[in-house]
């Protein structure tokens, strides 16, 4: 699932803003755009470092230098679309249906920046007017990171080297099967793919005298095609939990990503009929409008109540939803609930006003706990470990439990 922007995690921003545009469809008139806040980017996100590391994540909210490199940060608007899972040309600003293959639409995350018909080399972050008069027209392009959709119908994870990206699904009893992916989610290439090394583990039981876990596992081997990883496992009875330890090079740190299967995967169909028609596929403006976007979008458009008193009942709603959601181990959609909790904790932080100054001053501490532990359940969700997700996962709810603890009447 791509994020809202609030909680992305950004890399390689050159890359982002100088990218191919997602397609001609990509490009929109200037009237019925609204503009995302300009964010400061350090250029060499996530990109390796001499000494081998991965540069951290640098984003600021106003201009300066990297604290890490030095370099000039540089400014980027970002923005999410809806787009086909497959068909990328087709971009919309609400949830709907491909009109290509009639898969729902996914939402991605992509850099917005301005250009001119016939000129490509035009790339800046405003608005403005071509040397012919014309408005300029707005152009999408892909980012890292961006799109964090399943394309198999299994769960996706990011890998903690923040570039690869994998795809666990459970196609039928007693077999697995991992999709590998770059940091932008194309399909790793095969030579790509023979490199890399894992088992899928469906059992562990933790000897008490040496601390060590002892598993039932299972090699994945390369598929003919080079399409895929895949293991033949114990039959196991629905709900299936297990977990992949891959390696994606031979000398590198094993990753471990913890999938729950609750059904069986179902591949995406594209109609037939609608396949044969993507030849020459509509521009957007001519499409219907799709529906109104339903499910985890939508809960992001919820009101922030006005009292802190109901902020707080909030608050323990977010956290009851997430330990429900690490139980069923839908990590993938940890960053609705976290993303909700991160707007009521700024929302509370504001009307703190509202609570006597002994309050506030235990609530001041405790709301930049919250904010600090919603950003890191987001990250490791991401990354599919149930240790980290767990160990996150307390230090948010201990946060919201001394917030909520402010509300209680007194005894």
């Amino acid at each position: 699932m791509s994020r809202p922007l609030a909680f992305l995690i950004p890399v390689a921003v050159a890359a982002m803003l100088y990218a191919a545009p997602i397609g001609a469809g990509a490009q929109r008139p200037q009237g019925d755009i609204e503009l995302p806040p300009i964010s400061w980017a350090c250029p060499m996100n996530g990109t390796p470092m001499p000494d081998g590391t991965i540069h951290a994540d640098i984003y600021e909210d106003a201009k300066g230098n990297c604290p890490v490199c030095k370099m000039a940060l540089v400014a980027v608007r970002l923005d999410s679309i809806w787009t086909c899972p497959v068909h990328s040309v087709i971009t919309e600003k609400e949830a709907g249906t491909c009109p290509i293959d009639h898969r729902d639409l996914v939402r991605v995350t992509v850099a917005m920046s301005w250009t001119c018909s016939g000129h490509p080399e035009i790339n800046q972050i405003t608005p403005g007017t071509c040397a012919d008069g014309s408005p300029m027209t707005v152009k999408y392009t892909p980012r890292p990171h961006g799109n964090h959709n399943p394309q198999h119908g299994g769960q996706f994870f990011m890998a903690p080297d923040n570039w690869h990206h994998l795809e666990g699904t459970y196609p039928r009893a007693g077999l697995v099967r991992i999709y590998l992916y770059d940091d932008y989610t194309k399909p790793l290439p095969g030579d790509q793919i023979k490199l890399v090394q894992g088992r899928i583990v469906t059992k562990e039981v933790l000897d008490p005298a040496t601390q060590s876990r002892r598993e039932v596992a299972f090699p994945l081997v390369l598929s003919k095609d080079r399409r895929y990883l895949e293991a033949k496992v114990d039959r196991r009875a629905l709900p299936a939990p297990m977990a992949a330890k891959i390696k994606f090079k031979a000398d590198g740190p094993e990753g471990r990503f913890d999938f729950t299967f609750t059904e069986l995967s179902k591949e995406p169909i594209a109609s037939p009929g609608a396949v044969k028609k993507a030849a020459k596929p509509a521009s957007p403006a001519a499409l219907p409008a799709p529906p109104p976007a339903s499910g985890a979008a939508a809960s992001q458009l919820l009101p922030i109540p006005a009292t802190v008193e109901e902020i707080a009942g909030q608050l323990t709603a977010a956290s009851r939803q997430i330990k429900d959601l690490i139980d069923s181990g839908a990590f993938a959609d940890i960053w609705v609930a976290a993303f909700k909790a991160k707007d009521l904790a700024l929302a509370m932080d504001a009307r703190s006003g509202q609570l006597p100054a002994d309050k506030r001053r235990i609530l001041e501490p405790a709301v930049k706990r919250l904010l600090r532990a919603a950003w890191l359940l987001d990250a490791v969700g991401d990354l599919g470990n149930r240790d980290q997700i767990t160990g996150a996962y307390a230090d948010f709810d201990s946060s919201i439990s001394e917030i909520a603890a402010l509300f209680q009447p007194a005894r």
